[in-house]
């Protein structure tokens, strides 16, 4: 291409835009569709380039529009997504299924200022209300740190729920909130920070696969660009599906972006790259078709005007097909329930609608604009000899060619046995990604899996927070902790991921026992106190002998005393009434000297007084005794009535004495049977300590009051004590297959321990990579089902409308399948086997939605281009069809299939793994199927391969004379027909 002729050219068509002659020219040979196609062929580059970059410059682009419209990983209908959006609702949560968890490691044991940082990030977390719901912050809590730090003290973690369910838009924006707020807290030195677990793992995930949607279109089109020169060797006519192709992305990224900002369509990151290699690859081999049927019609002799009007004659409804078996293809994607397939389904099909769009508007006023200037003739064209050599061999040993083919493709086949889905999203990033990188931090300092547990949902019709229900939970617990291959269960009878001390029989059975040892002790001290009292009884028995004695003796003196108390009163009476005679004579005198002066101080005089003042003294002496008299009597009186009373006294302590020796000899005897009791318990207590220390589990009052219990209850009780939930960490990976095998016993392992407890009938759902996992497998089956079903009734009712041949129609959905398992066979054998890294789950389903449509698509242009052929002779036809398409889907086949292996580029291993399993379909499919095997089959088929519609033989010289056949050849050929 030189500069001068390519200006001149661009000035002719500025000159003559439109090409009004054209159109108004009717003739057989070319369509009034045609016609303007090639009339307003500028009008028409124009207005795509007009339109393409309006739509982008109004439209936000596809990828700012995902971030703000991404749909759900799983259907909210999910068991694990209820389960853990049960979890979110009735533990403060925002009901949503993003889980992550916030994992803080140092290079040195977590001090301080570690628990400073860690506290400072998870008040700023819990302050974002918009991103964060809540946080199980263990690590807080003195009485649970140990539960949420690792052995080493280097690593500590909690449990946050971020809103906006995995995947979604909302979750990728609360993960990078969270991230962003753990980078906005300055850390000490040696500490960080992570934000990790499953649900960060899938929002990594599709970031990954957005982060390279952009390094795939490039590398696609770098790919593509590379492959049409060597197949051209013109750049300008690599211009023509180059630039189709290119509007034709730019216009379907714009047209989803719109679709799902007015929320028409779902559409994810998933889909937006998928989209972007459907057209890449379907817009390439649409421009190849109509290049390669062109450049023929210019071989065989026909002008420039009169190939381009048999080109698109020839190659229009191919297209139309073509692209109605890819769009039909993954339309049937909306049919399934996993959004990385449903949310692919409309905006690939929509790509592929604006993709056919273009090859049949844009692409052919490129071609036509650049046919006008000199350009897009073909150059020699070697490969027609080599087609018609192979074309002729299978022709002439269509049997042995089948079989060959056939036995290649079993081969391949034979690895498909062998598959086995990989469900490691872990797997699926860069091993640099944030959840991986975290991951790694776990894993040096923390059990295995930790950050990749399950959660069980219990849910109840009452409160369980009572020791029935918590024996039936702790028999629950045991039964899923005793399952092989779970590492611990953390819940609330096992807060520290062990048994609660007070609960476990070790525990009751060494209290019990220190209970009645120390009942045995207070037993010995009350032995001494009765002994004590045997030897008092004793010495009130001797005492009370005694005063028998003395009040025997004492009653004779009693008597003798009495008398002489008469006698005495008798004696002070007489006396009494002779002082009273003296008294009165005396009188005088007395107040004589109590007249004198000073008479006290007169010795003599006061000591007349004082001895006639005794005279009143003595005058009392008679009542005394009276006084004494009685009481004498009433003594005497009361002796025999206290010494009857000593026999009774005697009584009673012999009955006391009765009472205290059985007492005695059964203490003695329960002494020794507490001390065996003890040691009993004391055994019990160490061997089930050692062998078995979660057996036996009963909560006490004074347990389920213990700051442990309490400071538990909120973490693992919801508030109404109705629903409670326990963290299940495996022992094996999280996202492995054994996980999802151990996560399928759980829950049946659960309802049989709680089966005639206090919690039967109480519902169980688990949560987290396990069961999500579960969720995923059985969704997956259920949609590959279903896009297998769809995908092939659509492409065989398109074939089948096309062809108007029910067993072409067969035949080529048949070989399109076996092409789908053979690559599906080397997919397996190449990452498998040697790579180590099995498929993803999604590989399969996606594959064969591309290669069911994508490879009907070669099959029915050699199909059809063999019923074209078919007057002159099924041999001569065949032949003739295979010549006339082999260079052209040889081509079309490999450059969809370097645009496939391009997406080896991507970061995301199951995009890359997706991309080379269809481009060995595709490979399989130019080489193997569409060369030899469709061709081997139709050859044996002969006219039946067209029934039930009828043909009429007719003469080879009837047929359409083709450029690489002489006439030689042509009658050759007919004798190979019969």
């Amino acid at each position: 291409m030189t500069i001068p002729k390519a200006l001149r050219g661009i000035a002719g068509e500025l000159r003559r835009p439109i090409r009004m002659s054209g159109v108004r020219t009717a003739a057989a040979d070319r369509p009034w569709w045609a016609r303007v196609l090639y009339g307003l062929s500028l009008p028409i580059v124009l207005g795509w380039l007009v339109v393409v970059g309006a739509l982008n410059i109004a439209v936000p682009q596809l990828e700012t529009v995902i971030d703000q419209h991404a749909k759900s990983f799983l259907p909210d209908e999910a068991s694990a997504v209820q389960a853990l959006v049960k979890m979110g609702d009735h533990f403060g949560g925002g009901g949503s299924n993003n889980f992550v968890y916030l994992l803080v490691e140092g290079q040195q044991p977590l001090g301080g200022p570690a628990r400073d940082y860690y506290d400072a990030v998870v008040h700023k977390l819990t302050a974002d209300e918009r991103h964060v719901s809540s946080i199980m912050n263990l690590w807080s809590d003195p009485d649970l740190a140990p539960a949420a730090q690792s052995a080493d003290g280097r690593a500590a973690y909690g449990l946050v729920n971020l809103t906006g369910n995995m995947g979604t838009a909302a979750a990728m924006e609360s993960t990078r909130a969270a991230r962003d707020i753990i980078a906005s807290v300055p850390a000490p030195e040696g500490v960080s920070a992570h934000i990790t677990g499953p649900s960060a793992v899938v929002n990594d995930e599709l970031v990954a696969i957005s982060d390279s949607i952009l390094r795939l279109i490039i590398l696609c089109s770098v790919l593509v660009t590379a492959v049409l020169l060597a197949v051209y060797r013109s750049l300008v006519t690599a211009l023509v599906p180059l630039i189709t192709v290119a509007a034709s992305l730019g216009g379907a990224r714009a047209l989803i972006a719109l679709f799902s900002q007015m929320e028409l369509i779902s559409v994810s990151i998933f889909a937006a790259a998928l989209s972007a290699v459907v057209v890449l690859g379907a817009g390439t081999n649409y421009g190849i078709f109509l290049l390669g049927r062109y450049q023929e019609g210019r071989r065989r002799g026909l002008d420039s005007e009169a190939a381009f009007y048999a080109a698109l004659s020839g190659v229009a409804h191919i297209i139309i097909a073509s692209a109605l078996t890819v769009a039909g293809a993954m339309a049937c994607l909306t049919l399934t329930r996993l959004s990385i397939f449903s949310t692919s389904g409309l905006p690939c099909t929509i790509a592929i609608v604006v993709t056919l769009c273009a090859a049949l508007t844009l692409g052919p006023a490129l071609l036509a604009i650049l046919i006008r200037m000199g350009y897009v003739e073909p150059r020699g064209d070697g490969s027609a000899r080599r087609w018609r050599r192979i074309a002729t061999a299978v022709v002439r040993w269509p049997g042995p060619v089948l079989t060959g083919a056939t036995a290649i493709l079993l081969v391949a086949i034979a690895f498909v046995p062998m598959y086995q889905p990989s469900y490691d999203e872990r797997r699926a990033q860069p091993t640099d990604s944030p959840a991986n990188v975290g991951f790694a931090a776990a894993d040096r300092h923390l059990p295995p899996n930790v950050m990749a547990p399950s959660v069980v949902i219990i849910e109840a019709d009452h409160d369980m927070r009572n020791p029935a229900d918590l024996i039936a939970l702790e028999r629950l617990t045991a039964a899923i902790a005793g399952l092989d291959g779970i590492d611990t269960v953390q819940g609330m009878t096992r807060p520290l991921k062990a048994p609660i001390a007070q609960g476990t029989l070790a525990s009751q059975a060494g209290y019990i026992g220190s209970r009645i040892e120390q009942s045995a002790a207070l037993l010995n001290a009350r032995l001494g106190d009765i002994e004590a009292v045997e030897a008092a009884l004793d010495g009130l028995d001797g005492s009370a002998r005694e005063l028998s004695s003395a009040l025997s003796q004492g009653q004779s003196g009693a008597g003798d005393v009495v008398s002489a108390m008469t006698v005495l009163k008798s004696e002070a009476v007489n006396l009494t009434s002779k002082l009273a005679i003296v008294q009165d004579a005396s009188e005088p005198a007395v107040n004589v000297l109590r007249g004198l002066p000073q008479c006290q101080s007169i010795e003599v005089c006061q000591g007349a007084l004082t001895g006639f003042s005794l005279i009143d003294d003595v005058r009392g002496l008679d009542e005394l005794s009276a006084k004494v008299e009685q009481g004498t009597t009433a003594a005497a009186a009361a002796l025999p009535h206290a010494a009857s009373q000593i026999p009774a006294i005697t009584s009673a302590i012999t009955q006391v004495r009765q009472v205290i020796q059985p007492l005695k000899s059964s203490l003695q005897a329960l002494i020794p049977q507490t001390t065996e009791i003890t040691a009993f318990l004391d055994e019990v207590s160490r061997s089930y300590a050692e062998g078995a220390p979660s057996t036996g589990f009963f909560l006490p009052a004074q347990a389920i009051d213990s700051p442990l219990f309490r400071s538990a209850v909120p973490y693992f009780f919801s508030s109404d004590g109705t629903v409670t939930r326990m963290v299940v960490t495996p022992e094996i990976e999280g996202f492995s297959r054994q996980a999802m095998d151990l996560s399928e016993r759980v829950i049946p392992a659960a309802l049989g321990a709680i089966k005639g407890t206090s919690l039967q009938g109480a519902t169980v759902s688990i949560g987290g990579p396990g069961g999500t996992l579960l969720n995923i497998e059985s969704f997956a089956h259920e949609d590959f089902i279903a896009i297998a079903v769809a995908a092939f009734a659509f492409v065989f009712c398109v074939v089948l409308v096309l062809l108007r041949s029910l067993v072409a129609a067969v035949v080529v959905i048949a070989t399109v399948g076996i092409s789908y398992l053979a690559a599906l066979g080397l997919g397996v054998f190449v990452w498998q086997n040697l790579v180590g890294n099995p498929l993803h789950w999604a590989v399969a389903p996606v594959a064969f939605s591309f290669l069911v449509a994508v490879g009907a698509d070669y099959n029915m242009l050699l199909v059809s281009r063999m019923k074209e052929e078919m007057a002159a002779g099924t041999s001569t036809g065949l032949i003739r069809a295979m010549v006339g398409t082999g260079s052209v889907v040889t081509t079309a086949g490999l450059t969809f299939g370097v645009t496939m292996f391009a997406m080896l580029g991507s970061s995301a291993t199951n995009i890359a793994q997706i991309g080379t399993t269809v481009a060995f379909g595709l490979v399989i499919d130019t080489l193997i199927v569409r060369s030899v095997m469709v061709p081997a089959i139709a050859r044996l088929c002969g006219r039946w391969f067209w029934w039930p519609t009828a043909f009429v033989r007719m003469p080879a010289h009837a047929g359409p004379a083709s450029p690489t056949l002489d006439p030689t050849r042509n009658a050759r050929e007919e004798r190979l027909h019969t």
